[in-house]
């Protein structure tokens, strides 16, 4: 059974970002409005926790895109117990449902996975920095392949999640969230926190630097991004 909590106590930094009450004198909406022309505002919904303790929170906003427009989505956060490897899982789409894709990080492995139900791909990064990149694709076999360079993997998780073709706005809400700091449901995150590197940002520095590249043509920002 699920127990209701005010929306207050669920401070998730995937959904803080939207930043109701905060301006851009915070680092993350300044650097994301200057250099990527986004602003996230107004998701509101209910956060669930089960008896497992496995959190839910649902909501709906708007991402606006300088030269794009504004769009509404829908949001669902889901973040596991440590108990049970707190995964914490961020799924977008439109409001009808449609293009949804999911953004997985599992703390305990170091890993991010994007795909939808069918199919996707799951990227660590070596030490050496050569990334593992786990592709999967419905009845497909799947592919455990290592890969030179973060925008290598880029490339797979665009085609495996076709981003050029579906809603723009999807991409870049996961592009937004990624520069958050640790996406972790249970400490309260205010205005004036910062994070020296976002996590999805240490583990896969390219998905942060070039994945809105894929859509958006910014000038500077995508100078140093390879054809994807």
């Amino acid at each position: 059974m699920m127990r209701f909590h005010p929306l207050c106590v669920f401070a998730s930094a995937c959904l803080v970002l939207s930043l109701a009450g905060c301006g851009e004198s915070n680092p993350v909406v300044s650097y994301l409005k200057s250099t990527w022309g986004i602003s996230i505002t107004g998701f509101t919904g209910d956060l669930e926790v089960a008896g497992d303790g496995t959190q839910r929170y649902e909501g709906t906003g708007r991402i606006t895109v300088e030269g794009l427009g504004t769009k509404e989505l829908r949001s669902t956060t889901l973040v596991s117990p440590m108990a049970q490897g707190g995964d914490v899982t961020f799924f977008v789409s439109n409001l009808d449902g449609s293009d949804e894709r999911f953004f997985l990080y599992d703390q305990v492995q170091g890993y991010i996975t994007i795909g939808d139900l069918t199919k996707g791909v799951a990227v660590s990064k070596n030490p050496a920095g050569t990334y593992e990149v786990w592709a999967f694709d419905g009845d497909t076999k799947d592919q455990i392949l290592t890969v030179p360079n973060g925008f290598e993997a880029l490339r797979l998780v665009e085609q495996y999640n076709s981003f050029k073709t579906i809603s723009p706005y999807i991409l870049l809400t996961a592009v937004a969230v990624g520069h958050t700091a640790t996406p972790e449901a249970r400490v309260p995150i205010h205005c004036t926190d910062t994070a020296a590197t976002p996590v999805v940002c240490d583990i896969f520095k390219e998905f942060c630097d070039c994945a809105a590249c894929l859509v958006l043509n910014r000038k500077g920002a995508c100078g140093q991004c390879p054809t994807l």
